[in-house]
């Protein structure tokens, strides 16, 4: 009889226990769902006056489990240690809360279970402890990172590549006191100069290439903050430029790979504006990677008689000849070293030739602009402009991406308050609409333009202007008329009339 009395009561506590027990499903967003929908699920059982949650992937594996005061999806209160899961079982944080908020010991770990977080919060939310950052190139990140904070105001932190005590550079800041140092170390942890706030002594400024970790630049200030030393190294350790200044002036040695050395400059100092002018020789500019070189500077006698610059490669690409701070010639050049083209100056004005400038050609003949085309990206051309014949005005054709016309019109050859011209605006490559447009202001006509809301149509009626905006689908979604000579007093509202000539070649990514 008493057998069966204890197998009672084991099997009411094993009913009682599993009644406790509860299950709800959720989709990938944490909604409640089906368990046919589902992607996690969760098991609670109560334990004292918590509940015990347990957080599962679709297949089974914990990815939280942790108490809490309130159960409810989304709105949980945690109590105690919390730890989350990875869907391969592995930690991916922890956190002590109290009343749903974090107080104490917390860290979080990357997918390798490598430390991420490691911090104690208080009930302020402040925190102290320390953040790592892994270096990782494939992803862009080229260095480690330590951080460490002391008290919420004041942190150190050490960037460095392998070895923490080798090549690195140290933050440390305190905004209490405001207090903020950086501390620079090169090879082998050599250490190489500091550059702090509230210091009244010289100081140092370094940078360094990426992946492996190395110097790249040393700049040293003095207590005025004049630079007085810069050194330019190159991946090799060698010296790509050295440049020194003193009270009475300076020089500047730059040097190719091999050590040799290929630019000489000279400096003047001038006590009345505190400057460092350069007299003779080549002041070679380096690119942002100092791989190569973006310019050169020629001057001779404390003058600047020449400019060359360099595309992204390294090549020449123009040369600007200069005479008494005036510009007399420029000589363009193909990567291949092959002269592209030449363009002449008068009285500091383009004059004879032809102006490269990004995407943009312009030729002049004495002096007048006749012919000019600017071009994307991908090359493909997008205005060209013509003067006419008896030289009175333009005659420009704007192109769509795929080549076909899509406006055409005249304009005076001087412009005065505004855009003015004729427009004749080509659809399916036949002439619909034209319309005139005087400083800026529709005259007659009609003509639709893309522009930042999507579309905009203007027509003019009488002594009003039709505005119709559409989105970039074509859809209308708002339309209204206004006065055609009210002054405009908001350019950027969506029913603003006034034309420009960049209205007609505006294209919807050039906005992004």
């Amino acid at each position: 009889m008493r057998k069966l009395f204890t197998s009672a009561v084991f099997a009411l506590i094993i009913s009682i226990h599993v009644s406790a027990q509860e299950k709800l499903y959720f989709d990938e967003n944490w909604e409640k769902t089906t368990q046919s929908k589902m992607q996690y699920y969760r098991e609670t059982e109560r334990n004292g006056k918590l509940t015990l949650i347990r957080d599962f992937y679709k297949n089974g594996t914990l990815q939280m489990e942790g108490l809490v005061s309130d159960a409810t999806p989304g709105n949980e209160v945690y109590e105690g240690k919390i730890t989350w899961y990875t869907a391969e079982g592995k930690v991916l944080s922890t956190g002590t809360f109290s009343g749903g908020n974090q107080v104490g010991p917390a860290k979080t770990f990357d997918q390798q279970g490598r430390v991420q977080e490691d911090l104690v919060y208080k009930a302020d939310g402040t925190f102290t402890g320390t953040i790592y950052n892994y270096k990782n190139p494939e992803e862009m990140s080229y260095n480690n990172t330590v951080t460490t904070y002391d008290t919420p105001d004041s942190f150190k932190s050490v960037v460095y590549d392998e070895d923490i005590k080798g090549i690195r550079y140290e933050t440390i800041s305190n905004s209490k006191e405001e207090l903020f140092e950086t501390k620079y170390y090169g090879d082998k942890g050599k250490y190489i100069g500091s550059n702090s706030t509230g210091n009244s002594s010289d100081k140092v400024l370094v940078e360094y290439y990426q992946d492996p970790m190395k110097v790249s630049k040393i700049e040293k200030q003095n207590k005025d903050g004049i630079v007085t030393e810069i050194t330019i190294y190159s991946k090799n350790g060698g010296i790509l430029q050295e440049d020194k200044k003193n009270k009475k002036g300076g020089y500047q040695k730059t040097y190719d790979e091999t050590g040799k050395q290929i630019g000489n400059l000279t400096y003047l100092y001038d006590k009345e504006t505190e400057y460092y002018k350069p007299q003779d020789g080549e002041d070679y500019q380096f690119n942002y990677e100092f791989s190569g070189f973006s310019a050169i500077d020629v001057y001779k006698n404390g003058s600047l008689i020449l400019n060359k610059y360099f595309d992204e490669n390294g090549k020449l690409s123009s040369e600007q000849f200069v005479k008494e701070e005036m510009t007399q010639e420029i000589k363009y050049y193909h990567p291949d070293g092959k002269q592209k083209g030449a363009l002449a100056y008068k009285d500091g004005m383009p004059y004879d030739g032809t102006l490269y400038e990004g995407l943009i050609e312009q030729k002049y003949k004495d002096g007048l602009l006749i012919h000019s085309k600017s071009f994307r990206d991908e090359e493909k051309l997008k205005v060209e402009t013509k003067i006419n014949a008896d030289q009175s005005g333009y005659n420009s054709t704007v192109y769509d991406e795929k080549g076909a016309i899509t406006y055409t019109y005249s304009q005076p050859l001087e412009q005065e308050d505004g855009f003015t011209g004729q427009i004749v605006q080509y659809v399916k490559g036949k002439a619909a609409n034209k319309s005139v447009v005087k400083d800026g202001i529709l005259q007659s006509g009609k003509i639709k333009y893309k522009s930042e809301y999507g579309f905009k149509e203007l027509e003019r009626s009488g002594k009003w202007i039709l505005v119709k905006i559409s989105n970039p689908e074509g859809k209308l979604i708002q339309e209204s008329k206004v006065l055609a000579e009210m002054e405009e007093t908001d350019l950027y509202s969506p029913l603003n009339t006034l034309i420009t000539e960049a209205d007609l070649q505006y294209e919807f990514y050039e906005s992004l």
